[in-house]
């Protein structure tokens, strides 16, 4: 159907031809057979059949054994109808029709009916008047009309054949009258004025085809079948002759006529001039007052009904609300009254509504109303492209690569659209049935009222309390309204198709990964009126169109898509100037040089990478290369251990076995990687190709000649840690050949419980300097101290007579040295901690048991001291405990350097570990726990016999490698050499030939490390 009026007329014409009343399921079913569709109350907005009918004025609804009957109230311009039917002899049988239904289907023309249908016709009509009913289909059946009380026998073929033109014109004037009544609430509404014009073209055209020779034996009824069959038309309804007018006149002040509704009698006259009288009585009352609002007017209405415990007719409480609140009740008070829980409605046998005060306590409806989730067979058509290879556009949402939301610019799209929204704020500013909460359907079209956009369609996506977050079909955009502000979307709204279509930005996908390529593209492109070039579409399941847009408002047509790639590379471009700019440190390569990237850099790339090699936008890989580009900054990419993949540069040739050496970019690690496993990046990602490099190799200033030194100690302060970064002022320039070179940086992270700001770069050169020189500056200091001195030396010579009532908890002591096997001894070792196979931590293993046991005593002793017992002014080489919040537990520590007043650098002894602390964080050895002044420190640093890097440094699968196969083992050692640390002259530094004898043979780590591939023998080089 059209509309709602159109499914009101239809079901009246349908209930109106029937004696009697139908039950409300007899009536759904007569409708799908004369309309060919089910009742569509819930398109209408009410939940339920019942509902509709008790809503709609003009139907008497009645139950009786449980069961709903429905019949339509005859208005002026029906009665006559109603008569007729209502003097229809119910035992005279009519002959079967051929039709096996009481209504023929819905057709899309009228069809000439059968022989027993037309013989079953001669007996209903004659030769009278008829015109067309406005609001009923065309294609209705009229067989139940079984009887004619204005049916003249004396009719005959010639007054038929006088009277046909008269008849045609007849017709016409009648609809056109039709289409202009609109008097009061019973009558028809307006038509549907393109089916009034087909109307009136087919009468016309039958007007100039009147010339057909009539044959003297055609009976007038045979003639009249004919007549209707070159009109077209089924459903004339006879327009009872002769006509009576009536005239009204009450008091001197109303004066009504039923003329131009002509009566078929005079009492039917009278009514329609009574009808019309009372009408103007009512409208003269109304005028000059003001109307209520909605709210107002249901707590106006309860208190009135309350006022009458035995009821209202609901006829009067109109002009009962007039006289008592001087304001006129608004168009929809019904609908206020029947979702009003405080008065009950009471429909009366005869059709009447009693309004009845409810003085029973309302149960409190549960939060969770029932919602329906159902897509309905109301969505709006799909919208047809255009067949050209360029569409002309405007953007009405740009969110990122990947969601670009535009309108087709033309006279099917845009220019139809845009007479959409005018008829559809014309038609809901005073019209248009409203929605509560109950009746929304989530995935269903509705039309919404915007603050800043007038009425628009939009489907409901959630439903809130009293809102709904809506999808807005045309624009591609979310928005969030009130339920009051929700309607019903009529069905001439309905059939163009939604106009927003979502588009992506072809080969530009990727920078959908980052907030930076979201900015330019909103930057951009909403609002603009653009060419687009659709791409084809491979996926059938993609709702997405694939487009590149171009910028034709200028001298030169700009590829929209390039641009914005450019735009972002250039804003990706990282540099380091003296404003301090948060870092992330990719690496601390062995030799102590840091590779800083801007924070988010890498990741950033990351994700767009993950974005194309996964998921629905993922690309096809092209081939590896054959062999190493030439040009040494081709971009490459490779996946990682991890599974991700990042970009790099090749930095070596191909060796033996197919592997090459890549470095990073975006981090600056160094990988070792097949060359069958890399990715040219250029043909994968022309815009990740053109991203600028994130990761940038810094120098720290005077505090570089300490960074090879001190790389466990950068690698602990920055990896994984938020780090300021700025250019220190003598930073730049060029080496001898032109080639820029590493800028020097100062950066800083926040330590300690008081997150204070440090810089790394005195911090670095600080410890560097106190493990150089603290030792001797410790000699010079403690010289003059002979008590100390004394008691040093007595606890170094009757250690084992001391006592535990003769450890001191004022000061820190020093602990004896480890003792260190002989060249050519065996050494049973456990590795305690490592970092390539030059520079590993190992425990005897003789006295693991000991130091477990010591351990196991600090966790109960240490917690017994409190924060009094910190020390004052901590010295370099004194022997303290700390708590270590990673692990939750107590260890042994010797103090490395002071860095402040109120913190120092530490040596775990027992495990290899530096770290820093508060001074205050530190505690005297526990008087409970005299083992751990007696035993000696169990870390001992050393380094792997007879191997060599391949290539200049240990890479990082190398370290990675050795740690797999040597932290937290047990060995059996063989001591090649006993020397000192190059970075701590008084700590010992083993040289270990490290052989695994827990399988049937023995391992020795060096050959194996050969054998891989990642070192090669000192003694055969």
């Amino acid at each position: 159907m059209a509309d709602k009026e159109q499914v009101i007329q239809a079901l009246r014409a349908t209930l109106i031809s029937v004696k009697g009343a139908l039950t409300i399921k007899q009536c759904n079913r007569d409708y799908r057979e004369l309309q060919g569709e089910w009742i569509p109350f819930k398109k209408l907005g009410y939940s339920s059949l019942d509902k509709l009918f008790l809503d709609v004025p003009g139907f008497k609804v009645t139950q009786a054994n449980g069961e709903w009957y429905v019949d339509a109230i005859a208005s002026q311009e029906t009665q006559h109808i109603a008569a007729m039917v209502s003097r229809q002899k119910s035992s005279k049988r009519a002959p079967k029709l051929s039709y096996p239904n009481r209504f023929p289907k819905k057709q899309g023309s009228w069809r000439k009916p059968s022989s027993g249908y037309a013989s079953n016709y001669n007996s209903q009509y004659s030769n009278q008047y008829y015109r067309a009913k406005g609001s009923t289909p065309f294609n209705n059946n009229t067989q139940h009309y079984k009887t004619n009380k204005y049916n003249s026998s004396k009719s005959n073929e010639t007054k038929l054949t006088a009277n046909v033109k008269q008849t045609t014109k007849t017709v016409n004037d009648h609809v056109d009258k039709i289409l202009k009544s609109s008097n009061s609430s019973q009558s028809l509404r307006e038509s549907n004025n393109t089916h009034n014009e087909e109307l009136k073209q087919q009468v016309q055209r039958s007007n100039n085809d009147m010339d057909v020779k009539v044959s003297t034996k055609v009976s007038a009824s045979q003639r009249l079948s004919n007549l209707r069959d070159r009109l077209n038309t089924v459903d004339l309804i006879p327009l009872q002759l002769p006509a009576a007018n009536n005239e009204c006149l009450v008091g001197g002040s109303y004066s009504v006529s039923s003329y131009p509704d002509s009566s078929p009698s005079e009492d039917l006259a009278k009514e329609v001039g009574a009808v019309k009288l009372l009408s103007a009585i009512e409208s003269s009352e109304a005028g000059g007052k003001p109307t209520s609002s909605s709210s107002n007017a249901i707590i106006n209405l309860t208190e009135l009904v309350s006022e009458h415990e035995a009821g209202l007719w609901a006829f009067t409480v109109p002009h009962l609300y007039r006289e008592k609140y001087q304001e006129n009740l608004p168009s929809n008070w019904q609908e206020l009254v029947e979702n009003c829980p405080k008065i009950i409605k009471d429909r009366l046998f005869n059709g009447q509504l009693v309004l009845l005060p409810n003085k029973e306590e309302m149960p409190i409806p549960p939060l969770e109303t029932t919602i329906y989730d159902d897509s309905m067979d109301s969505d709006l058509p799909p919208l047809q492209f255009p067949d050209d290879d360029f569409w002309n556009v405007f953007v009405t949402v740009a969110n990122s690569t990947l969601e670009i939301w535009l309108r087709i610019i033309g006279s099917q799209y845009s220019d139809t659209f845009e007479n959409l929204l005018l008829e559809m704020a014309k038609y809901y500013e005073h019209a248009g049935s409203p929605v509560v909460k109950s009746m929304l359907i989530k995935n269903a079209w509705y039309a919404v009222n915007l603050d800043d956009g007038g009425w628009q369609r939009a489907k409901i996506l959630e439903i809130e309390e009293d809102s709904a977050t809506v999808f807005l079909g045309d624009h591609g955009d979310d928005d969030v309204v009130y339920i009051n502000k929700i309607k019903i979307l009529e069905p001439q709204f309905r059939k163009l198709p939604a106009q927003a279509i979502l588009c992506r930005l072809e080969g530009a996908e990727e920078l959908a990964a980052s907030t930076l390529g979201a900015e330019l593209v909103r930057r951009r492109l909403p609002g603009e009126v653009l060419v687009a070039a659709p791409g084809p579409r491979h996926d059938p399941t993609d709702p997405s169109v694939a487009v590149v847009l171009f910028d034709t408002s200028t001298q030169r047509d700009l590829n929209l898509n390039k641009e914005i790639i450019h735009d972002f590379c250039i804003a990706g471009a990282f540099t380091i100037t003296q404003k301090p700019c948060e870092v992330e440190v990719g690496c601390v390569t062995e030799e102590g040089r840091v590779w800083v990237s801007r924070a988010g850099g890498a990741g950033l790339v990351q994700a767009a990478l993950a974005l194309l090699t996964a998921g629905p936008y993922r690309r096809p890989l092209p081939a590896a290369p054959q062999a190493p580009a030439p040009n040494a900054t081709t971009l490459y990419i490779v996946r990682t251990l991890a599974g991700d993949w990042v970009r790099c540069t090749i930095i070596s040739g191909l060796d033996g076995e197919g592997t090459v050496r890549t470095q990073l970019v975006d981090s600056g690690l160094i990988l070792r990687a097949p060359l069958s496993s890399l990715v040219p990046l250029q043909s994968f990602s022309p815009a990740l190709n053109a991203f600028p490099p994130q990761a940038v190799s810094v120098r720290l200033g005077p505090a570089e000649r300490a960074a090879g030194g001190m790389v466990p100690r950068l690698r602990e302060l920055l990896l994984g840690a938020r780090v300021l970064c700025r250019a220190l002022p003598a930073a730049g320039g060029a080496a001898a050949g032109g080639a820029p070179v590493a800028p020097h940086v100062e950066l800083f992270v926040r330590t300690g419980p008081q997150n204070i700001l440090a810089s790394v770069n005195n911090a670095i050169l600080m410890e560097y300097d106190y493990l150089q020189h603290g030792k001797l500056k410790e000699n010079e200091n403690n010289t003059t101290n002979h008590v100390e001195a004394l008691h040093k030396k007595k606890e170094r010579i009757f250690r084992s007579l001391s006592t535990a009532g003769e450890e001191r908890t004022s000061s820190g002591s020093v602990l004896p040295p480890p003792p260190l096997p002989a060249p050519g001894k065996c050494f049973d070792v456990y590795i305690a901690m490592a970092a390539n196979p030059w520079n590993f931590v190992v425990q005897p293993n003789s006295t693991r048991h000991t130091l477990q046991t010591m351990m196991s005593t600090l966790q109960t002793e240490c917690p017994k001291l409190t924060e009094l017992d910190a020390p004052v002014n901590p010295v370099s080489g004194e022997l303290y405990t700390v708590y270590y919040d990673k692990d939750a537990s107590w260890y042994r520590v010797t103090i490395a350097g002071t860095v402040s007043s109120e913190m120092v650098s530490v040596y775990f002894c027992d495990y290899g570990d530096l770290a820093l602390f508060a001074t205050k964080a530190l505690r005297p050895v526990p008087p409970g726990a005299p083992l751990a002044r007696s035993l000696p420190p169990q870390a001992i640093k050393a380094r792997l016999y007879d191997v060599w890097p391949l290539h200049q440094d240990w890479t990082v699968e190398d370290c990675i490698r050795f740690q797999e196969l040597c932290v937290e083992q047990q060995f059996v050692g063989i001591c090649k050499d006993v020397g000192k640390d190059p970075l701590n002259p008084n700590e010992p530094l083993l040289t270990l030939d490290l052989i695994d004898t827990s399988t049937d043979e023995d391992i020795y780590i060096n050959k194996q490390l050969v054998t891989e591939g990642r070192a090669r023998l000192a003694s055969t080089s």
